[in-house]
């Protein structure tokens, strides 16, 4: 459409109706240059964003350096610093928490030169994590990382000075609540060497039901073995859940938890340990002076004597092998003396076997099978003993779905057959293989068992194992249950039964 210009009364086209103004004036009127700043404007504003550019600057250069290693779109290096203060302060508790008295005790059992090898380790991990987390605060960060090493190198020292200090204290401790005689080695005394405080260990627990008991046995003058072997042994002799030892005075308190029933005097059973200078059983509190041959835990004989049928000291040394605490020991002297089988002092050999088998043995499944299979080989013709302590093996291995030693089984069938045929049949039903030849010494005891599974079992393979045993070695008392099985659905069955009714028909 065509318009008047308002500033040069021109006429000119135009696509749109608010338009007045022509396109020459329109660029006219922009051509004009711009005023320029003189001198002294020009440098008051450089002056007043000088600051603002200097910012943007350094801006600048740190995120171009930035972007240029990559460091701006990951983590890596704050996960890094984490991690590597996390393993020190993993170190430093564990530290921390080392205590003869404590349930971290690893450390303090240990020399100083392990115990500085594993704080090294960790700490030196800590220290190369912690100095490689940032570019940026490399002075910072390096810092941290050798403080981390020193502290590394130090904290050993550290943990044996508190132990010492620990020490003096819990003798000043025991000065001030202890008369000086009941303090002397070796000295036997009415009184206790422990006081209150040493026992608050124990006094802190309390049973769970009226079913558990607790008992605090304090027995001085042992190395670090003998206190594992001897807190194993109170936990096995005394049915316990578990026992700690925590040191007191000269030598250790075991804490034994959890003991089944209600509590008794047990200074008999600490008796082999040495000599029990003081009982409070109503406290269920006792202190043994440790005697290691009364314990029997060195053995007083040589690996050749133990293990030379022609020795004439043999039986004598595996006899004393087995009254020993260490169940390994009784373990090894059991089944050598199984296997040579010798012909002198046999009575006495299942004496110290009987013996050693009132032990309980529940927790050491492994040498009480040796035990009970050694006595077998020294059991008396008709020995009821034998038979009563075969039985109750027997039993327990049954009951805990472990393998039955074959030599007590065998045993158990040919001194009480008829109490064997049930327990053989259901281990042959489901093992044929490995107890086919038990199977076969019962005999015919066992033809009826197998008939009445035969009957009632729906297992193709149950039935064809039962088949082919009553093929070999039934009488003709089975061919009515066999029968039925000629017209069985299944080829196999029906096979094995024709055969099997044949075999029985021809006896």
């Amino acid at each position: 459409m065509e318009i008047e210009c308002s500033k040069c009364h021109k006429k000119f086209y135009a696509t749109k109706e608010d338009i007045s103004v022509c396109p020459e004036c329109l660029k006219s009127e922009f051509a004009a240059p711009a005023p320029k700043l003189n001198e002294e404007e020009h440098a008051a504003l450089i002056a007043e964003y000088k600051s603002s550019i200097k910012r943007q600057t350094a801006r600048a250069e740190s995120m171009g350096g930035i972007y240029t290693s990559g460091h701006a779109f990951n983590i890596a290096g704050t996960m890094r610093l984490i991690l590597g203060l996390a393993i020190f302060a993993v170190c430093a508790l564990i530290f921390i928490l080392s205590d003869k008295d404590g349930a971290v005790t690893f450390l303090v059992n240990e020399d100083i030169e392990s115990q500085r090898l594993f704080s090294m380790i960790f700490c030196v991990v800590s220290a190369g994590l912690v100095a490689t987390a940032s570019v940026y605060y490399k002075k910072t960060v390096i810092a941290l990382a050798f403080i981390i090493l020193v502290l590394g190198w130090t904290m050993p020292n550290m943990l044996a000075y508190a132990m010492e200090e620990a020490k003096k204290a819990e003798a000043e401790l025991k000065a001030q609540h202890q008369p000086v005689e009941n303090r002397i080695p070796g000295e036997d005394t009415a009184g206790p060497v422990l006081t209150d405080a040493d026992l608050q260990v124990f006094y802190s627990l309390r049973s769970i039901s009226n079913r558990v008991t607790h008992y605090a046995v304090f027995i001085d003058h042992q190395d670090r073995r003998a206190r594992d072997i001897v807190r194993d042994a109170l936990t096995r002799l005394l049915q316990a859940e578990y026992t700690r030892a925590h040191t007191r005075a000269n030598g250790a308190l075991y804490v034994v938890t959890n003991v089944s029933g209600a509590r008794q005097n047990i200074s008999h059973l600490l008796s082999r340990f040495g000599t029990v200078t003081y009982a409070a059983s109503s406290k269920g509190v006792y202190e043994v002076r440790f005697d290691a041959d009364k314990a029997n835990l060195v053995s007083k004989y040589s690996p050749d004597v133990l293990t030379s049928p022609m020795n004439p000291s043999y039986v004598t040394a595996n006899l004393s092998e087995m009254k020993c605490l260490d169940p390994m020991r009784v373990r090894m002297s059991a089944r050598s003396l199984a296997n040579s089988n010798v012909q002198i002092l046999r009575g006495e050999i299942r004496e110290t076997l009987l013996q050693v088998l009132g032990d309980p043995w529940l927790t050491e499944p492994d040498t009480y099978s040796e035990l009970v299979e050694a006595l077998v080989v020294y059991s008396l013709p008709s020995d009821k003993e034998a038979a009563e302590h075969c039985f109750r093996y027997f039993e327990v291995r049954r009951a805990l779905k472990r393998e039955v030693s074959p030599v007590v089984t065998r045993y158990l069938i040919l001194q009480a057959p008829d109490a064997m045929v049930k327990p053989v049949v259901d281990m042959w039903c489901e093992n044929p293989v490995a107890y086919g030849d038990m199977l076969k010494l019962l005999g015919y005891r066992v033809q009826r068992p197998l008939i009445e599974r035969l009957q009632a079992t729906s297992d193709i393979r149950l039935a064809g194992g039962i088949l082919k045993y009553l093929e070999a070695h039934g009488t003709r008392d089975a061919l009515p249950a066999v029968e039925p099985f000629m017209e069985h659905s299944d080829s196999i069955i029906r096979h094995s039964a024709r055969s099997t009714y044949n075999a029985l028909q021809s006896r």
